[in-house]
């Protein structure tokens, strides 16, 4: 299962957890999904829609 908005197509980045000292480490920013109901051409759909899609659409 892809982490990944079925209506934006925000995805997962990468980057770096950077401690006090300044060491770099790889980590990934995952997007905030969450399970929603959808009518599309009358038929419920459960998409995994990111929480700013949420809030745009009002979903």
């Amino acid at each position: 299962m892809a982490n990944k908005c079925e209506i934006c197509g925000k995805g997962p980045i990468t980057g770096h957890s950077v401690s006090h000292s300044n060491r770099k480490t790889k980590r990934r920013f995952l997007p905030n999904l969450h399970k929603a109901k959808v009518m599309i051409n009358g038929e419920i759909k459960v998409l995994r829609v990111c929480s700013d899609c949420l809030n745009k659409y009002k979903i």
